[in-house]
């Protein structure tokens, strides 16, 4: 089950509560005061491994034989033709 963060509104405590994702939004008891906490929203945790978001976002690997890009690793649309800068 998922684990959702809860603010307690009288007492301030944070606290993170496992529930089915149906109950995500009723209110949990704080285990302090036990008053209604509310949902705080919390954004998930996103890891990526070296060159996962690169191809995620369509981007060209580098060359297997190494890591320099050809072109810089740029592109000015499609008929450019190779230059420096």
């Amino acid at each position: 089950m998922p684990l959702y963060d809860y603010r307690c509104d009288r007492c301030g405590l944070e606290f993170e509560v496992s529930r089915s994702i149906k109950d995500s939004d009723i209110p949990a008891d704080c285990p302090m005061c036990s008053v209604p906490a509310k949902r705080v929203f919390t954004p998930p945790m996103m890891t990526f491994t070296r060159g996962a978001a690169r191809e995620s976002l369509g981007a060209p690997s580098p060359p297997s034989g190494g890591s320099r890009w050809s072109h810089h690793g740029h592109s000015h649309g499609p008929g450019t033709r190779p230059h420096s800068h």
